[in-house]
């Protein structure tokens, strides 16, 4: 019993379950947005192909812009992926932020070399 409680104490200490995995490059304000909006990222991903599955990575702030007090413009890039990080491309949102919530103004989607050939991978399985 001993050499378990050993063992396990040993593994916290090598992997503490604390860690966290931050973004590099971006100030604690990004992270704070990008974090607010992770909701509406994700909706927004969802909505936007027809497939699913299709996730994100590596959001960057392109553009924050205060209208007033209490309103902005954000302009997010990000990765999207499906699979086992399968890239399809670069997509980049630009929501509002309003008194009655937030909403998507815009959605491109650039596509990867071989994002069609992916999609079609996982459509037809």
């Amino acid at each position: 019993m001993f050499r378990v409680a050993v063992f396990l104490l040993l593994l916290f200490l090598i992997n503490p379950v604390n860690s966290k995995v931050e973004a590099t490059g971006q100030s604690d304000y990004e992270k704070a947005v990008l974090s607010l909006m992770f909701g509406q990222i994700y909706k927004a991903v969802n909505d936007n192909y027809d497939i699913k599955g299709v996730q994100f990575e590596d959001q960057k702030i392109l553009s924050l812009n205060m209208t007033n007090g209490l309103t902005f413009d954000v302009t997010i890039q990000i990765q999207t992926f499906i699979g086992a990080h399968n890239t399809i491309g670069t997509d980049t949102l630009r929501f509002k932020r309003e008194l009655n919530g937030v909403k998507l103004v815009r959605y491109n989607h650039h596509p990867s070399p071989h994002s069609d050939e992916l999609i079609k991978l996982y459509m037809n399985p």
